[in-house]
């Protein structure tokens, strides 16, 4: 009796699995996922970073053959901005005009830096700023504790502007 019971217990989990996971996925085979639709932003923005170090490549990090010449690496939504460590140096400003990317909407800046080995009991920062037709809309510093790499995202958004026709 206990063995026909055991079988029957075991016909009841089992078979109970079996049910739930083809009715899930016969349930998701027919969602259909919306990605929202995005516009690119038509006013000329430019971003410009100001470390508080001089930045030297990461001697710790697992790098590949592309990214074995920085020390930086810097992202607007998901999408690489090329920068290398020798245009950023301590204290001076670096600009990159007409950066393409940014969106109407929620947008956001990563960014990730290494700081040199020698000064890793200090804290360094990065600076950033998103300008758009030079003013700053962005302004925000991202700091690292002593000895870290300086990493961190930036989130903003962006607001439609209304476009006035003209009337001749």
């Amino acid at each position: 009796m206990r063995f026909f019971l055991t079988i029957l217990i075991w016909i009841v989990i089992i078979g109970g699995l079996f049910v739930y996971s083809r009715q899930r996925n016969s349930i998701e085979a027919g969602i259909q996922i919306q990605n929202p639709a995005t516009r690119e932003a038509v006013d000329v923005y430019a971003l410009q970073i100001t470390p508080t170090f001089s930045i030297e490549k990461d001697p710790f990090a697992l790098q590949t053959e592309e990214e074995a010449a920085s020390g930086v690496e810097l992202r607007l939504n998901g999408a690489s901005l090329s920068v290398t460590a020798e245009n950023l140096q301590r204290g001076i400003p670096w600009k990159l005009e007409n950066v393409a990317g940014v969106v109407v909407g929620n947008n956001e800046i990563y960014v990730q830096a290494s700081p040199p080995l020698f000064e890793s009991h200090q804290e360094h920062g990065v600076r950033v700023q998103l300008l758009k037709s030079g003013t700053v809309i962005v302004d925000r510093t991202i700091w690292s504790n002593q000895g870290s790499l300086v990493s961190g995202t930036i989130h903003f958004q962006v607001k439609e502007e209304a476009h006035e026709e003209h009337v001749h």
